[in-house]
């Protein structure tokens, strides 16, 4: 049985690692072409995947790539996505400007954080 200490050392690893790996994205997200992130988003087929789980995992991706992806990147991500027509329209409308304006003015940075409070899955 583990004891109120044990777990709570975990749990702090658990933070540690979380952020090491929030890093990470951050920079493999800056450093990634248009076409690499158009690849990491097709992951998220409506028609693959519906329901809770895609809402659970796209949100905090879009909100992530809002947060790290200047608004070229982001609009010509839209535009991808845009062009696929309506199977699409969902993720082309999470990548849309006003949904970005959205999302940029709702993430909290509070004081003393190392990260932005995230929506974490």
């Amino acid at each position: 049985m583990n004891t109120l200490d044990e777990i709570w050392r975990v749990r702090n690893a658990s933070a540690t690692t979380l952020g090491l790996i929030e890093d990470q994205m951050e920079r493999a997200v800056r450093a990634s072409s248009v076409d690499d992130l158009v690849a990491l988003i097709e992951g998220f087929s409506p028609a693959r995947s519906s329901g809770t789980e895609w809402t659970r995992t796209f949100e905090p991706l879009v909100e992530r790539l809002w947060t790290w992806c200047d608004d070229a990147t982001m609009a010509a991500l839209a535009d991808v996505f845009r062009a696929r027509g309506m199977p699409w329209m969902s993720v082309a409308n999470a990548l849309s400007a006003p949904n970005g304006t959205t999302i940029r003015a709702d993430i909290r940075h509070p004081a003393g954080a190392r990260l932005p409070a995230f929506t974490l899955i």
